[in-house]
């Protein structure tokens, strides 16, 4: 029982210690001939976005619009493959009986 608990401890550390991780990568994705940057971190979190001056003179807007869109959800897309992948790391060395005491 108690060595069950220390492994669910051990579990719970290594988990926050990949979350931790995770905010700290930075996927950038770009758009419009590198007019358009995206930035976001592992976790998906939009950190910054970047638009060249030329944009500024772009005549279809729309296009503006939804290269950026698209550059943000390509950008989270990698953040979650990302993380599920460090995740997967992480699963495979814990007990199954552990993985299910976590609800993973």
């Amino acid at each position: 029982m108690l060595g069950n608990i220390k492994q669910l401890m051990e579990a719970k550390a290594k988990i926050d210690k990949i979350q931790k991780e995770l905010k700290n990568i930075k996927i950038e994705e770009s758009g419009m001939d590198g007019k358009i940057k995206v930035v976001v971190n592992g976790v998906g979190e939009v950190l910054d976005i970047k638009l060249s001056d030329e944009l500024l003179k772009e005549k279809d807007l729309k296009k503006v619009e939804k290269t950026l869109i698209s550059l943000i959800n390509n950008a989270q897309k990698k953040a979650q493959q990302t993380s599920a992948q460090k995740m997967q790391e992480l699963l495979k060395d814990l007990p199954p009986e552990i993985r299910k005491q976590l609800g993973i």
